[in-house]
């Protein structure tokens, strides 16, 4: 039997990489509360090829809503979530929800029950998949009810309730791709450009991008904007930062230095600008768990706090 003074509460994390497939659903995740144990793997890739991350509670990535591009539809089966720029001004969050792209970060409190679904997708898609122009939700965070019938999200709701959760993730995925329709074009220009942006970490040159579609600057930038809601220059700003948190999150602590001129910055004073921009604080500010005095850490590991040895 495992002493309760080894078990940590914390939150499941998992990435149905399979179930996600190669159509335009960028993520499809689930949330499930779980206690971590000495002898469990903070991070697993299971035999169908899903991913699962286990979340301390003090973990920023559970408790902070990051910039990026994309927009999700969340489904919350369990406590009530809240938001907000700090926790005094946090406020409710419905249980059917649409989160919109991001440009400023937002603290997130989660239930001490937690148990939801959710499906990103790019911003360039919330037309086809929501109806509204990607424009009307940048950093906003609505119920999805505003946007769709209420009929169908309670007939939404009604579907999932009591199904297990990759069955759960797979049917809203099915929803939503059902809602895209026949008369959306295969290859519109922006998603190859936003595809170049993302491959490339959010480092290019606009004028070159352009090039490539033999566009001017400005009519690339008018039609840019016209898909995603965004201007080329802060899509691919946020691109970048996205690409820099995936690249903190896989290295040392004592490596982070190293990064900064291969994600495309300067030096580690601009990356740590930026990053504080657009995360409200220096990475290892955000990365430290909340709450917790750095002499009780060792920092010269994983970005990761959970992964943080405490002495």
């Amino acid at each position: 039997m495992v002493s309760p003074s080894t078990t940590r509460d914390g939150v499941l994390y998992t990435e149905y990489v399979t179930l996600k497939g190669e159509g335009p659903i960028a993520s499809l995740w689930s949330f499930a509360s779980i206690s971590h144990t000495p002898d469990r793997p903070l991070i697993v890739k299971n035999a169908d090829g899903n991913l699962e991350f286990w979340l301390d509670r003090s973990d920023p990535l559970l408790n902070t809503i990051l910039p990026g591009t994309g927009a999700s539809v969340i489904v919350n089966f369990a406590d009530q979530w809240s938001v907000g720029r700090s926790l005094r001004t946090a406020s409710e969050l419905p249980a059917v929800l649409v989160v919109g792209p991001v440009m400023r970060p937002r603290i997130l409190r989660v239930g001490h029950s937690v148990r939801a679904i959710g499906a990103a997708f790019p911003a360039i898609l919330t037309r086809s998949f929501l109806g509204v122009h990607p424009s009307e939700l940048l950093d906003q965070i609505v119920p999805l009810h505003s946007i769709w019938p209420i009929d169908d999200v309670e007939a939404l709701t009604a579907s999932l309730a009591g199904v297990a959760m990759p069955d759960a993730a797979a049917m809203l995925r099915n929803v939503l791709i059902d809602r895209r329709g026949d008369g959306v074009a295969q290859e519109h220009f922006a998603h190859k450009a936003t595809e170049l942006i993302r491959k490339a970490g959010g480092r290019v040159a606009i004028t070159s991008l352009a090039g490539t579609f033999r566009m001017s600057r400005q009519k690339f930038a008018r039609e840019f904007i016209d898909a995603t809601g965004f201007t080329p220059k802060v899509y691919a700003r946020l691109t970048r930062f996205q690409s820099l948190l995936r690249r903190l999150l896989t290295s040392d602590v004592s490596e982070w230095a190293a990064i900064s001129s291969e994600a495309g910055f300067y030096d580690q004073a601009h990356m740590i600008n930026e990053f504080r921009e657009l995360a409200g604080v220096s990475p290892i500010e955000f990365f430290r768990p909340h709450g917790e005095s750095a002499k009780a850490l060792d920092v010269s590991v994983r970005g990761r706090p959970s992964q943080w040895i405490r002495r």
